[in-house]
């Protein structure tokens, strides 16, 4: 068995960075996990690590911030069934993997758990010598049996699993990590087109009309899980602790709420258009332009690199004690925007400046 110089077990923590030009099927997986678990994860303390002790770690938090849970995936497609053969390799990693999680020096609560699962999108076939038959039998994982742990499978096939082929032999470390090890059928396409389809139809299906594109969605998750999953680990070590490898569950629970705000305040801006625009004295002309400078204005809020538009914000948000001052939209955003022109200055044209602030409003009277 490989270890290092410090005598642990050697898991390969950066070759998934290096080459992660290939690994659209994990990442993809990734979210796929993360819909299909929405429901029960958006109300818990989280984070999601890629290339990082496995293919996918999902790590969980209990009140006291400890480390309470962790879920981990080693993803693989094929175009064949596997074979028990194959699958002793895998184990062997994912084994690894959890010794070495369970030594992690991150602070874990005293009830702490793993789950580790091998998950692909085709048939694993689990064969093994029935002692009762005297023949040989196979237990599928497949989409009419989705996920079977190892303490679920028959005694024989326990075994068989446990004994190893001539090439890969468990040790007793190894061996008890078993219990925590899943097998689970995943139905994604095999190819980058067809999962991408499949992730936007997931993305609608649990998030409906509050968000307005799904498939902007969806590549704005797959952004910030790039991010995480180029990054190096550092001293070619996985550490829990490693923040630069992970994605808080509050930052994604952010990443949503701007996807769903966006369609609040366009909502917003399509009933109150034209009385805004009436109040600001935009003419006929401009005020076709205004619900698409609206809409620019709550991308540019988003880009730190955006000035003018950070200037604007912050303008509104220090002056957000005048909202108590009014019972209309319309005449709180007309006082906006005078205080603004007597206090600062912008480079954006009049238009701009004046849907801009419309758009800022908005934001911030619904900031939580």
């Amino acid at each position: 068995m490989k270890r290092n110089l410090n005598g642990k077990r050697k898991i390969d923590c950066n070759s998934g960075v290096q080459a992660n030009v290939g690994f659209d099927f994990q990442r993809n997986t990734c979210i796929y996990v993360f819909l299909e678990n929405f429901h029960r994860l958006k109300n818990q303390d989280y984070f999601i690590m890629l290339e990082h002790y496995d293919d996918i770690v999902f790590g969980f938090l209990n009140s006291s911030g400890e480390l309470s849970q962790v879920t981990t995936y080693q993803a693989k497609k094929s175009a064949s069934v596997w074979t028990t053969n194959q699958v002793y390799e895998i184990i062997q990693k994912i084994c690894n993997s959890g010794i070495e999680m369970i030594n992690d020096n991150a602070n874990k609560s005293a009830d702490y758990y793993q789950s580790h699962h091998f998950i692909t999108n085709n048939t694993i076939a689990l064969d093994y010598q029935c002692s009762i038959e005297a023949k040989k039998k196979k237990i599928y994982v497949n989409e009419t049996n989705e996920s079977i742990a190892y303490s679920l499978l028959n005694t024989d096939c326990q075994n068989a699993l446990k004994r190893g082929n001539s090439l890969i032999k468990f040790d007793n470390e190894q061996i008890d990590q078993f219990n925590n090890l899943n097998f689970t059928y995943i139905d994604l396409g095999r190819n980058t087109k067809t999962q991408l389809e499949l992730l936007t139809g997931k993305f609608k299906t649990i998030f409906g009309s509050s968000i307005i594109d799904h498939t902007a969605a969806r590549d704005t998750l797959i952004f910030h899980l790039k991010e995480i999953e180029s990054t190096y680990n550092q001293g070619d070590l996985p550490r829990f602790s490693d923040t630069n490898k992970r994605l808080e569950s509050k930052k994604i629970e952010n990443i949503l709420n701007v996807l769903t705000t966006k369609k609040m305040a366009l909502e917003f801006c399509r009933k109150k258009a034209e009385k805004i625009c009436e109040e600001l004295s935009v003419n006929v002309f401009d005020a076709m332009s205004f619900e698409l400078n609206f809409e620019n204005s709550l991308d540019e809020f988003k880009d730190l690199r955006q000035g003018e538009h950070q200037k604007i914000i912050r303008f509104i948000e220090n002056n957000k004690n005048i909202f108590s001052n009014f019972t209309n939209d319309i005449h709180c955003i007309k006082e906006l925007h005078n205080l603004f022109l007597k206090e600062q200055n912008s480079t954006l044209n009049s238009l701009q400046l004046k849907a801009s602030i419309s758009a800022g409003y908005f934001l911030i009277l619904n900031q939580k």
